[in-house]
């Protein structure tokens, strides 16, 4: 049984292609005659446009998972619904802290995004009413059971490796903004016949905390493969990127890298020089990787 991942959103693109570079995220998975989309991105215009291209139809798309609420993962929503014609509700799958709103914690930051986006709420998007009732949210902080090759890692409290959080943002909790730890930060574990495929939203949690969970759920498996947004251009020391390099080559003996979005050109150089282009590959939009399950 096949899988196909296809990245639809992205910071990179090919060179003389159609499709736009954005800050933002958004893969499909293609398995047992489903279409599961992985985030949406952060420009509804660019997420649409890209899907166009891909040939992917709005309506075919029956379940969302959230990697997390920030902007540039989950404000290409309002597009999506938008566009969807079916009658057929779309299933929401994230953390809970995921619908929270956000803020920019600097004032001076917050002005200078404010004019550069538009935009208060860095986090979850407020959508009118008529586009509310075109979806089900499902919060949950456990691990969610897509398949039984498929789910997600849940929330990552416990990481007893360094995180890859973002210390300019606040999360609302009740009536006040608190620091942003980042606890909805999930992303998807795949097991193939070759090994667990790590499908990463922006890793906030860790990369390593990310990879020690997938262990937990199969112990038996190596870690074959890691792709998406690794937030590692928060490490701004070369020793934490060779702490990270060392652990992935040491206990997950050099799995597959597809960095792209949030990892940062600085890490991406790093982990090239480092293992070599017959490890760390570009996955860029438009891009496919097809994975072959029990």
């Amino acid at each position: 049984m096949q899988v196909k991942l296809i990245n639809i959103v992205d910071n990179t693109v090919k060179i003389n292609s159609d499709f736009i570079p954005t800050n933002g995220l958004s893969y499909l998975l293609e398995l047992d005659g489903r279409k599961i989309l992985f985030d949406v991105g952060d420009q509804g215009f660019v997420l649409i446009h890209h899907m166009k291209l891909l040939d992917i139809n709005p309506d075919d798309i029956e379940m969302l998972i959230l990697s997390h609420g920030h902007w540039d993962h989950s404000h290409g929503l309002k597009a999506l619904l938008d566009q969807r014609t079916t009658t057929k509700k779309l299933k929401i799958i994230a953390h809970p802290h995921a619908f929270r709103k956000r803020k920019i914690s600097n004032l001076f930051r917050l002005i200078l995004n404010l004019i550069k986006y538009r935009m208060y709420n860095f986090g979850f998007p407020k959508l009118p009413k008529f586009l509310q009732e075109k979806y089900i949210l499902e919060p949950t902080a456990k691990p969610y059971e897509i398949t039984p090759y498929l789910k997600t890692t849940g929330e990552i409290s416990i990481r007893k490796e360094k995180a890859c959080t973002t210390d300019r943002l606040k999360i609302k909790e009740g009536i006040k903004y608190v620091k942003d730890i980042q606890l909805d930060d999930l992303s998807l574990v795949l097991k193939t016949k070759e090994g667990i495929v790590i499908i990463f939203g922006c890793g906030h949690s860790g990369i390593l905390n990310i990879c020690a969970r997938a262990k937990e759920f199969h112990p038996n498996s190596e870690i074959k493969l890691i792709v998406g947004g690794t937030h590692l251009v928060a490490f701004k020391e070369e020793s934490d990127l060779e702490y990270v390099a060392k652990k992935l080559e040491e206990e997950y003996n050099k799995p597959l890298l597809y960095l792209s979005h949030c990892t940062g050109k600085k890490a991406i150089d790093f982990f090239t020089k480092r293992f070599g282009k017959e490890i760390v590959k570009p996955f860029m939009v438009g891009d496919e990787l097809i994975f072959e399950c029990k």
